[in-house]
């Protein structure tokens, strides 16, 4: 299922796993994602990974995401998992990414809204609606 991710003036389909975020997040649904695509496919495809110290980390490490890097749950992607506090499902959502791939942990994860209440440096926030 391709989404509508509004790149610079115009927008382009992007497939679902481009709302996936290195961290574990899946942002589909989420209304500020709607809105602006801050996702860190964008995110790094702009350079502009030091917004996100895992973005940076991720792209450092040359992986696509966590759930892939050897030093998976490392001490920064606990610590932002902490930032949303104890409901926080990154950890477990990276770790099925890893062992299902990208498109069975979309699906899956777009099914759980998993989003809600998440941290997330791009917005400085956990984000509820």
């Amino acid at each position: 299922m391709a989404g509508n991710v509004r790149q610079g003036s115009g927008p382009v389909n992007a497939p679902p796993k481009d709302l996936g975020g290195v961290c574990g997040m899946y942002w589909e649904g989420n209304p500020a994602y709607e809105v602006w695509r801050g996702t860190c496919t964008p995110q790094a495809q702009a350079g502009a990974g030091t917004v996100c110290p895992v973005c940076a980390c991720a792209r450092e490490r040359e992986v696509a995401h966590c759930g892939v890097c050897s030093e998976f749950p490392c001490a920064l992607l606990m610590k932002l998992a902490a930032e949303t506090g104890p409901g926080d499902r990154r950890i477990d959502s990276a770790t099925y990414r890893a062992e299902a791939g990208d498109d069975r942990w979309a699906e899956w994860a777009r099914e759980r809204e998993i989003w809600r209440g998440a941290f997330c440096p791009l917005l400085q926030r956990g984000y509820e609606s």
